[in-house]
């Protein structure tokens, strides 16, 4: 793809407008040749003429006034001057469309300002060609072979362009050249920017630059700081600048961005180097089976071939033969420590430095601080902490039969001969268990006790608790108490209410708060509420009596109001074959005496 510069986009801007303005001017011509009378003039715009300018106005007269004593008289009247003052007034220009030369570079374009219109008589010549002359304009045509148009004719500034054979496109001026026989040869010239097209081949040259290409083969470039080149066909392509470059050739490649560099041949060989001279470097070299990495900053280098990796840093030396064998060695004259580590994996590993060793055989680990040492076996093991004021010994864990711990610090001992016995104890309480039986116990806060196969008992300082898993299970703790035995009684109650279940024939819900019970035992229903008179109650003989009383009156039902009887102070009313009959009082529905009870549904 060719990359269009910004000045020979303002060539072929020009170009494109000679090739409008010939057509135009053929149109013309043709019109002028079918009404001669008819006036035209190609190449200039109207204008109008400046205004005159306007006289300054006088500004209005001024008094300077003498203040302070002065000589001839002590009462002598101030006197007066006057002075005329005129203001300043700005000058109109006179071409207000005029761009000043320092905007003009500012906007950035590099087309000039059109013409004034040509002054002075037409004149038309018919033969042996159309031409027509007005100053410093002319125009000449013989449709369709030939057209002309020339601007500043006779001047420094004379701008001539023609179409020839509707093929061959001239222009001449002080700014711009072009020669183009369409679509074949392109000659065009803007400023000191030159550029010839011959069919695939393009020159271009400009100050510090220039251009060529043979599309699509190769195209190749030169800037003043930097340049391109690219070839399809060589699998090639590259650009230059002072920041960096950029090369692919094939399998190689070249990368630079200021001092860093990178290249390869991929997929054989890669290298890097950031080209630092401050202290800073870093290289790098990668090919199959083998990478190698130098860092100045941290003085520390990394290679890698095949399985071996060596690795060296100020500290450390590092060797490994990758997945069996791994050495580290300390570098205590440049600011490491004394150490050394060697694992032959999975047989064998050493390791020590200055505050530890660590040794590990198949079935055997020996692990050694400045306060701890811990040895583990398969058969026996031992370990001390905090210089030996905690101690572990287990002989086992494969066949275990004793267990034993103890930290002097806080009084703490454990012992196991297993699985027969374990037992702990302490400044704060002590523990046994055994096959049949447990004992765990707390001083002063706790104490649980639990009895082959399945008794657990225990209490702390909120209560106790009783359980024979998974039947019975009964305790306190606080206000709060629960009896279960599984899965026909439960009872829960606490200072909120209490909720007994008998299953399948008794229910009972108690909500304290709320002063509400609700029960059920066979067909039995019983329910209470408190209310802000008194008691609200009722009771059903599920399906053939109910009976209920409230602080305003009494109620009862056969057969859920077959016969019935409502009684509320004065109001009263019967049923009869389930038809409510008011007998005294008002009928109101709100003075019945069960309107708001437990009774309203199921009577």
């Amino acid at each position: 793809m060719i990359d269009v510069l910004p000045g020979e986009i303002a060539r072929r801007h020009k170009v494109e407008s000679g090739f409008r303005r010939l057509v135009v001017l053929a149109w013309m011509a043709a019109l002028l040749a079918l009404a001669p009378a008819a006036h035209a003039q190609l190449g200039g715009r109207g204008g109008a003429g400046n205004p005159a300018q306007r006289a300054p106005t006088q500004s209005s007269p001024t008094q300077n006034k003498t203040v302070g004593p002065r000589s001839g008289g002590d009462d002598d009247d101030a006197r007066i001057q006057v002075t005329q003052r005129a203001e300043p007034v700005a000058q109109t220009p006179v071409d207000p469309l005029e761009i000043p030369p320092e905007a003009k570079k500012k906007i950035g374009t590099d087309s000039d300002l059109q013409l004034p219109p040509a002054t002075g008589e037409l004149e038309r010549q018919y033969f042996p060609y159309y031409q027509e002359k007005r100053g410093d304009y002319r125009f000449r045509m013989v449709p369709p072979l030939y057209l002309e148009h020339t601007r500043g004719e006779g001047t420094a500034q004379e701008d001539t362009e023609s179409l020839t054979g509707l093929l061959y496109y001239r222009r001449r001026s002080p700014k711009t050249d072009a020669d183009i026989v369409f679509p074949l040869a392109w000659r065009l010239r803007d400023r000191e920017n030159r550029v010839l097209v011959l069919g695939p081949l393009a020159h271009r040259e400009a100050p510090n630059e220039h251009d060529n290409w043979v599309a699509p083969l190769f195209f190749q470039g030169a800037r003043k700081d930097g340049g391109y080149f690219h070839s399809p066909a060589l699998l090639t392509t590259s650009h230059w600048d002072e920041k960096g470059a950029f090369t692919i050739a094939g399998l190689y490649f070249r990368n630079r961005t200021g001092s860093d560099v990178d290249w390869g041949i991929a997929p054989l060989f890669y290298h890097g180097d950031n080209g630092n001279t401050d202290g800073a470097r870093r290289t790098y070299t990668l090919a199959p089976l083998y990478f190698h990495r130098e860092r100045e900053l941290d003085e520390s280098a990394l290679t890698v071939i095949g399985p071996v990796i060596s690795a060296s840093t100020p500290k450390r030396q590092i060797l490994d033969v990758a997945p069996l064998l791994f050495t580290i060695r300390g570098k205590p004259e440049t600011g490491g420590i004394r150490e050394s580590h060697t694992t032959l994996f999975p047989f064998f590993h050493y390791g020590y430095n200055d505050k530890q060793s660590l040794f590990v055989l198949p079935g055997y680990l020996r692990r050694v601080t400045q306060t701890a040492d811990t040895l583990i076996t398969p058969l026996y093991s031992h370990a001390t902490t905090r210089n030996g004021s905690t101690s572990l010994t287990v002989f086992g864990p494969l066949a275990p039969i004793y267990y034993g711990f103890k930290d002097t610090d806080v009084g703490y001992h454990a012992t196991g001969i297993l699985p027969f016995y374990f037992g702990t104890g302490g400044p704060t309480g002590w523990s046994i268990l055994t096959p049949l039986f447990g004992r765990w116990e707390s001083y002063g806060v706790s104490r649980s006790y639990w009895f082959f196969p399945n008794i657990t008992l225990s209490s702390d300082q909120h209560g106790w608790e009783t359980d024979i898993h998974p039947i019975v299970y009964t305790g306190r703790s606080d206000d709060s108490a629960h009896t279960v035995l599984a899965p026909f009684f439960w009872d829960f109650a606490s200072a909120k209410g209490r909720t007994t279940i008998g299953f399948p024939a008794y229910w009972r819900f108690a909500d304290t708060a709320a002063g509400s019970v609700t029960q059920v035992a066979g067909n039995t229903l019983y329910m209470q509420k408190k209310t802000a008179a008194g008691t609200d109650w009722q009771f059903h003989l599920l399906p053939l009596f109910s009976y209920g009383e409230n602080p305003t009156g009494y109620w009862w039902n056969v057969l859920f109001g077959l016969a019935g009887y409502d009684r509320a102070g004065s109001y009263a009313r019967i049923k009869a074959f389930w038809v409510p009959i008011t007998v005294s009082g008002a009928t109101s529905t709100a003075s019945s005496p069960n309107s708001g009870s437990y009774e309203g549904s199921l009577k």
